[in-house]
C-alpha cells in the first residue's frame, strides 16, 4: 500500500463521521447559497384555482397582462409577478377528481399563511372558503366599481372587468372566475405582522388598480 493510500485510510478511520458532517454542512450551505442568488424576488403573487387548462404561452400572456398594471413594489427596479396555479376539478365524476381535489384542499388549508394575496377561483372552490374568514370583502375597500359586478360583499366576477375583457390571456380564463383578497394572517411576531401588512397593501393597491381599469 503507497504512503498516500494508507494515509488515507487511517484518516478515514479516524475522522470519517467528521469528513461527512463537514461535508453535508458545506454541501447545504452551497446550495441554499445558489438558491438564494437565484431566487427570484417577486413584487405580487397571484393564485388560480380551478380546472381551466393554462398552457406555457397562455400564462406567459396572464404574467404580461398583469404586469402592465403592477408597480415595483420592492422597489429593485424590476416587476416580477409570481403566478400560480392550483389544480381543482369541477366535474365531480372525473376520475381524478377526489384525487385532485383533495390535494388541492389539503394545500389551500394553509393559504391564510402563504404569500399569495389575490386569488381567482371557481365558484366550487370559493364556497369552500367563503366563510372561513380568509378574504377581505371587497365591498368594504374603498375601490369604484360597478355594483353588477360583484358576486357577493367579498367577491368580484373576474370576467366582467374591464381589465379582464382587455387584455391577453385573462381573457379567457372562464365566465365565472371569482376575484378575492386575502386579509392579512395574525402572527405573534410584530415583524412578521409588519411585513404582512405590506403585503397586503401592495396587493390591494394592484386590486384596485385591476378593478378601477377602464378600457
Amino acid at each position: 500500500m503507497s504512503k498516500l493510500l494508507k494515509w488515507l485510510d487511517n484518516y478515514w478511520y479516524h475522522y470519517k463521521w467528521t469528513t461527512i458532517v463537514v461535508v453535508f454542512f458545506l454541501s447545504l450551505a452551497i446550495i441554499l447559497g445558489i438558491q438564494f442568488a437565484t431566487k427570484e424576488n417577486y413584487d405580487a403573487y397571484i393564485m388560480y384555482v380551478g380546472d381551466e387548462a393554462i398552457p406555457d404561452t397562455k400564462r406567459q400572456d396572464i404574467v404580461s397582462s398583469f404586469g402592465t398594471v403592477m408597480q415595483d413594489y420592492n422597489g429593485d427596479k424590476e416587476i416580477i409577478l409570481n403566478f400560480s396555479r392550483t389544480a381543482f376539478i369541477s366535474d365531480e365524476e372525473h376520475e381524478m377528481a377526489s384525487t385532485v381535489n383533495a390535494a388541492a384542499t389539503q394545500f389551500l388549508s394553509s393559504m391564510s399563511v402563504q404569500p399569495y394575496y389575490i386569488y381567482l377561483m371557481t365558484p366550487l372552490v370559493y364556497d369552500i372558503y367563503k366563510d372561513s374568514g380568509v378574504f377581505v370583502p371587497i365591498s368594504e375597500l374603498e375601490i369604484d366599481i360597478p355594483e353588477e359586478w360583484y358576486y357577493d360583499e367579498q367577491t368580484v366576477l373576474f370576467s366582467k372587468t374591464d381589465f379582464a375583457r382587455s387584455h391577453a390571456g385573462v381573457d379567457s380564463m372562464g365566465e365565472d372566475l371569482i376575484l378575492a383578497i386575502k386579509s392579512v394572517p395574525y402572527s405573534r411576531s410584530s415583524r412578521v405582522e409588519k411585513n404582512e401588512r405590506l403585503a397586503f397593501e401592495n396587493h390591494y393597491d394592484l386590486l384596485k388598480t385591476i378593478l378601477e381599469y377602464r378600457k
